[in-house]
């Protein structure tokens, strides 16, 4: 789903990104406004970024704290819905883990405080009542300047909340953005921020696996109430919001189950000792050829002395030998040579967090970039809890040994 997007930049060392759905948002904002003419337009338009520059701010939150812990964040990703701060790992440590959850809904806190702070100062108290009432009282009207500076000089107008676009409509709409943002994301619906101080919390009184399990389902039924209210108020907006977080925190607590089950292990307790592989200056017609009798997805590519350089993914070669490059390439020019590895002896849980899931086979090497083997995704876990059984039973003598 993040695959298809667009990169906005590279900030404090993260890479961010915005999703193509977003340029469905930005339609439906301008259609929604379109009757406001140009300056409506542009006004929903302003809106709409400062609403997702605070939900960055708030992802940076995240990751920066992750950060102050040791663990990397890949990217930053901006949906219709939200953000996601993919994170290289989350913290095994509890309370790690609760400052990391946090931390991105405390940005959201900070703004609102910034926000609430310019109200008093520049309309004194009498504004933040009329602010209060327009968001929890039966008053449709905020205390707003005209466009003239009337709140610069302390002058208060009551106007609806349709009203022309002004500075201060601006500022109470950010307001309510942020303060919704923190409500929001602190429901205890996993992997949402709310979700992570529950399973936090739960991991200082129970093992890991157990509290990634019951935070999981206490998330999957409040997007099942979540989906419930957005069906009976016939509004699209928090099903798709439901759906999006039961999927999310179903596949957390797969991974979650998988890399308990391999912790502990290396590398080389899973991996298979097979050496296929295809030579760089291979040409296209030889790899299809060579392909025939292999049943993986994906080869190593491999330079003299059989050192590993890259994969090569058997639809991308598929894509080669469709165009015209298969007159001319070879298979070193078309593999992907940023794709992941394994070295021999290292944790298994290192290498599956580094290989990212777009490969189902990795190659395995020793510490001179030599192949040893291969790291196969589907039957790691099979081989993993075999391996496991072995240890745990006592040598048994061989019956069939010298007999006295």
């Amino acid at each position: 789903m993040l695959e298809r997007r667009l990169k906005l930049g590279r900030f404090l060392g993260i890479g961010v990104y915005v999703h193509w759905t977003f340029g469905l948002l930005m339609a439906y904002v301008a259609y929604e406004t379109q009757s406001q003419g140009l300056v409506g337009i542009a006004f929903g338009m302003a809106q709409l970024f400062a609403v997702f520059f605070c939900v960055t701010l708030h992802e940076y939150g995240h990751a920066l704290a992750a950060r102050k812990f040791g663990i990397p964040t890949i990217d930053i990703t901006l949906l219709p819905i939200g953000g996601v701060a993919r994170l290289q790992r989350m913290p095994r440590i509890a309370w790690q883990e609760l400052v990391v959850a946090v931390a991105g809904p405390a940005v959201n806190v900070v703004i609102a405080s910034l926000l609430l702070l310019g109200f008093y100062l520049f309309g004194g108290a009498e504004i933040l009542v009329e602010i209060f009432h327009a968001f929890v009282g039966p008053v449709e009207t905020v205390a707003t300047a005209q466009a003239g500076g009337e709140l610069a000089n302390g002058e208060l107008a009551e106007v609806e909340m349709s009203a022309a676009p002004s500075f201060l409509a601006f500022c109470v709409i950010l307001l309510a953005v942020n303060i919704m943002l923190v409500v929001f994301n602190m429901i205890p619906a996993f992997p949402m921020d709310g979700g992570r101080v529950l399973r936090s919390l739960l991991a200082m009184v129970t093992h890991y696996r157990r509290a990634t399990f019951l935070a999981s389902r206490i998330g999957i039924a409040c997007a099942m109430l979540m989906a419930m209210a957005g069906i009976y108020a016939q509004a699209p907006g928090p099903v798709l919001v439901a759906m999006f977080i039961a999927y999310a925190g179903i596949s957390e607590a797969r991974q979650v189950e998988m890399m308990e089950s391999v912790r502990g292990l290396s590398v080389s307790n899973v991996m298979t000792h097979c050496h296929n592989s295809i030579p760089m200056d291979a040409t296209l017609d030889e790899a299809a050829h060579r392909w025939q009798s292999i049943d993986t997805t994906s080869l190593p590519v491999t330079a003299q002395g059989d050192i590993v350089i890259g994969m090569l993914r058997l639809k991308d070669l598929l894509t080669a030998i469709e165009s015209e490059k298969h007159l001319i390439a070879t298979v070193g020019e078309i593999a992907d040579h940023n794709a992941p590895f394994a070295r021999e002896y290292e944790s298994l849980e290192n290498a599956i967090l580094r290989s990212g899931g777009q490969y189902r086979q990795i190659p395995v090497v020793n510490s001179d970039g030599g192949l040893v083997g291969c790291l196969d995704m589907d039957s790691m876990m099979t081989r993993g809890s075999l391996r496991k059984h072995l240890a745990s039973r006592a040598p048994v003598v061989d019956r069939f040994d010298a007999v006295t």
